[in-house]
């Protein structure tokens, strides 16, 4: 990167590689493996940059110019055609689709297509969609597409992200894209995602079509040493200077997410002068305007809630942080929780995809998904100084659950 940005702390997937912290080696581990002819699945929890190290052993010279290298987030599919539809977007957006015999090879993809006008009963348009004419023709366009992997010039490397999602499809996608991948030789895959037990399912157990199909690796949060170094270096490469409590302090708050606390460190960062250090007390202040920015979207968020039922749990987890027993007598006392079959209901929807607000850890414990979000309601309750006070007791809690 030849200009220098005004921050130096990137909230996006790709970053350049003078800005990205740390992960040499879980970058030389990606790059090693798949040198050698693996295939890799890559489990992590969501936003502690699985995506970002994805990119970043793209731009490193083992894999830049000697790789075809293909990025393909499938987080928000429900089916197969949604998996395709998301596998040609990253055809057409990759280098060789740039050349002719590229370009060709998608058409040809695409024209296996149906599309679908939806109307009301009226006549009025109400939608459109777009689909393959069931298994045997997602089959027949999937092998397409590998047929042409394993006909490049150069090899190529393909990135499912959060590929757990195949496993909600209703076709039968891991025995498909399984009796595909087995079969290639041109072509390396990794395999990623932030769920864990499922991934561990789906590679692990022996009747799975996936199983023992690729290396496994475990992508931990960044240790607070590496990214105290790192912010104080991107501090001091702009003539400015942050305290280690305050990073301390993000770390803590955010238990680790990278994502979380590059959006306080660039917002940090942008209000921070030369003659004065930011300290806790900046960093609070920091936090507290990211949440005045972001009140009216967390507004909308709890008015999708129109059951007091489930707006009472999600409080009473946002005020734990990390919450189990909620089923206990004393804790439905404490928080005004009715019973023990409404509190399983409330704690199903909040966790289903429809407002997944709350995630489940470990077997037992559950947290906030956004914990912005936790800190708004925090503030919201006027509990957000004991939450600041109490970061570094939670992850420890949080870190001993997820292991």
């Amino acid at each position: 990167m030849n200009k220098k940005p005004e921050n130096p702390f990137f909230t996006t997937i790709s970053i350049p590689d003078e800005y990205f912290c740390d992960r040499k080696k879980e970058t030389l581990d990606l790059i090693n493996g798949l040198k050698n002819g693996y295939n890799i699945v890559l489990k992590s929890p969501r936003r502690i940059g699985k995506s970002s190290l994805i990119k970043h052993v793209f731009l490193q010279p083992e894999i830049a110019g000697q790789y075809n290298t293909l990025y393909i987030d499938i987080y928000g599919t429900k089916c197969a055609a949604d998996f395709i539809r998301e596998f040609q977007n990253g055809f057409l957006s990759a280098s060789f689709a740039k050349f002719e015999r590229g370009r060709k090879s998608v058409l040809s993809m695409l024209r296996n297509l149906y599309f679908e006008v939806q109307t009301t009963p009226g006549g009025e348009l109400s939608g459109a969609r777009i689909g393959f004419d069931g298994e045997t023709r997602i089959s027949f366009t999937l092998q397409e597409m590998f047929n042409f992997l394993e006909q490049t010039n150069k090899p190529n490397i393909v990135v499912f992200d959060e590929f757990q999602q195949i496993q909600y499809y209703p076709e039968r996608m891991s025995a498909i894209l399984r009796s595909f991948v087995q079969q290639m030789n041109n072509t390396h895959f990794i395999f990623s995602g932030s769920s864990r037990h499922l991934l561990s399912q789906m590679f692990d157990m022996p009747n799975e079509p996936f199983y023992k199909s690729a290396k496994s690796m475990d992508l931990n949060i960044i240790s607070i040493e590496s990214y105290r170094e790192f912010c104080r270096s991107m501090f001091r490469l702009y003539g400015k200077e942050i305290e280690d409590t305050a990073i301390d302090l993000v770390y803590h708050l955010f238990c680790g997410n990278t994502y979380d606390m590059q959006q306080v460190m660039k917002a940090a960062f942008a209000g921070a002068v030369k003659t004065r250090a930011v300290d806790v007390d900046a960093i609070i202040a920091t936090i507290q305007l990211i949440l005045f920015d972001k009140d009216k979207d967390f507004r909308e968020n709890l008015n999708r809630l129109d059951n007091q039922k489930e707006r009472r749990v999600l409080f009473c987890i946002a005020n734990e942080g990390l919450a189990t027993g909620l089923t206990s007598a004393s804790t439905m006392k404490r928080y005004g929780l009715d019973n023990a079959s409404s509190v399983q209901n409330a704690l199903r929807n909040l966790c289903g995809d429809k407002l997944n607000m709350v995630a489940k850890v470990g077997r037992s414990h559950y947290k906030l998904q956004d914990k912005f979000f936790e800190l708004w309601l925090a503030k919201m309750n006027h509990t957000f100084d004991a939450k600041v006070a109490n970061a570094g007791v939670l992850f420890e809690a949080v870190r001993e659950i997820e292991g």
